[in-house]
């Protein structure tokens, strides 16, 4: 994952981009757990409350679901609707 802290993209948003972009390209593959909220902010110094932000903006989008008391996994489909998005 790669964050433009200058950039005028919201940082929640690049989360949500990078997350998408791996799904996309199979980083993250289709019923796969994705990196923890803690993991992300601690591996790249972000407010947890941010990564989060970028999460649920997925979560809404049906790309990834969370599974309570296991974290978040990518949805089966998701590939594909990344690939119709774009």
């Amino acid at each position: 994952m790669n964050f433009n802290f200058d950039s005028d993209i919201a940082l929640y948003q690049q989360v949500s981009e990078e997350i998408s972009e791996g799904i996309f390209n199979g980083s993250y593959a289709e019923g796969t757990q994705i990196p923890s909220t803690t993991e992300i902010s601690k591996n790249y110094k972000i407010n947890p409350a941010t990564i989060l932000k970028g999460m649920n903006q997925l979560v809404e989008e049906k790309l990834i679901e969370k599974k309570r008391g296991l974290g978040m996994f990518v949805t089966i489909g998701a590939q594909q609707k990344v690939l119709n998005q774009r």
